[in-house]
């Protein structure tokens, strides 16, 4: 499988028609946008906003973060935004420095609420601070239901990326990355002595049941999905979404996924890049104890790995299932490395308990959301104006707060550190 991603840069983000890229300044006909956005019955009062990095601006309510992708050929967002269809072969156009921030007009508490700074020191925690950023805020027509609101908003943002994306059909891209993998067990016989590594990917946690339109790989809602092996093309190329459970996750993070490029930047020279399982934690201990087992099989057996990366997603309750399956791998003599988020309340180490498995002693902490954070004053508030009085000021909230301080794929610039 060999997938192009022909990368345009952009620096200036404006409105203005037709949409277009010239060089490396874009201009969104955000009139047109707009109209194409509001023809979903779920939505009403449809706004986008355009925001820049040093602009002192505070972005609020953010639901989800996409990077602005489109295939040359073949379905975008494939069995989500088109039809099911193989991602990850082929070319895909994607712009860097710009991002598609959707909001959730249908959170009202501020104490949950994500945000996006744009300047101060809390733009350079998270990736958001540094991209031109389209702000869609949408709001749910009236007797629409929260999974189908919350569908109609991911469904908006993904249209907008790939119609943002579209714009550098007739551009000369800036660089072309090529992403090629063979088939696990084709290993030269020259590099056959380099270690063999997969990567277990957990995408949705059970805690909270998916919804039928929550489609999370290939526009399946993973309601009774088993540890699956796909090629790490897949994964970059949208096969996999962020669901709408919104812990220290997102979409953005999902296709620039920062474990599969390190693995690929290492494939052929320290290592060889066996693949990619993907699991999901599961609700009752019975399914736990399946998915570990199925887990450590397919990474043993299937992939002949010789060490795995684990990352988790949400709460406290998936740590168990990646580290059961960790321990499983262990079991069978794979060598295990697991990133993980300290999930402890009160400054402790407790968190970190849930790992107490004989061999699974590699852990690479990639911070704590309940961490506390000052939110210092801004000038403008978009995606939460109702709510401006409060998050103009300067105010207290924590780590999680802040959109894309940090993701539990790993893509964060901070740790936690117990003391």
């Amino acid at each position: 499988m060999r997938l192009e991603l022909r990368w345009s840069e952009v620096d200036e983000l404006v409105a203005g028609s037709p949409t277009r890229l010239a060089g490396k300044r874009l201009a969104v006909d955000l009139d047109a946008l707009r109209t194409l956005l509001a023809g979903d019955a779920r939505l009403t009062g449809l706004r986008l906003d355009l925001v820049h990095p040093g602009e002192r601006c505070r972005v609020g309510r953010v639901f989800d973060v996409v990077a602005p992708r489109a295939r040359l050929e073949g379905e975008d967002f494939p069995g989500v935004l088109g039809g099911v269809a193989r991602a990850g072969d082929g070319a895909t156009l994607a712009l860097a420095g710009v991002a598609v921030v959707a909001t959730d007009q249908q959170t009202d508490s501020v104490g949950t609420l994500a945000v996006i700074d744009m300047a101060g020191p809390n733009a350079a925690l998270s990736a958001f601070g540094a991209t031109h950023n389209l702000v869609i805020s949408a709001w749910p027509a009236p007797g629409t239901e929260r999974p189908d609101y919350l569908a109609a908003v991911r469904l908006a943002a993904l249209k907008a990326a790939v119609a943002l994306a579209r714009a550098a059909r007739e551009a000369e891209p800036d660089r072309v990355e090529v992403l090629a993998l063979p088939p696990s067990p084709r290993v030269p016989v020259e590099l056959a002595h380099l270690p063999r590594v997969a990567y277990v990917f957990q995408i949705h946690s059970h805690q909270r049941p998916t919804g039928l339109d929550e489609g999370i790989l290939y526009g399946d809602p993973v309601r009774r999905m088993l540890p699956t092996i796909v090629h790490p093309n897949e994964v970059l190329d949208g096969a996999v979404l962020r669901g709408f459970m919104g812990r220290s996750v997102t979409t953005w993070a999902t296709q620039n996924h920062p474990v599969i490029r390190a693995l690929y930047a290492r494939h052929g020279r320290a290592l060889w890049f066996a693949g990619v399982v993907v699991t999901v934690a599961q609700a009752t201990e019975p399914e736990r104890v399946r998915s570990a087992l199925l887990t450590a099989g397919l990474v043993a057996h299937a992939l002949g790995a010789d060490g795995a990366v684990f990352t988790k997603i949400g709460g406290g309750a998936p740590h168990v299932d990646m580290a059961q399956a960790a321990a499983q791998c262990e079991a069978l003599g794979v060598r295990t490395t697991l990133l993980v988020e300290d999930m402890s309340t009160d400054g402790s180490a407790e968190g970190m308990l849930l790992f107490d498995f004989p061999g699974v002693d590699a852990l690479v902490n990639v911070g704590s959301s309940h961490e506390p954070l000052t939110l210092p004053p801004m000038d403008r508030v978009v995606g939460a104006d109702d709510l401006a009085p409060r998050l103009l000021g300067e105010s207290r909230a924590t780590y999680g707060t802040l959109c894309g301080a940090i993701e539990q794929v790993g893509a964060t610039r901070i740790m936690a550190e117990v003391r």
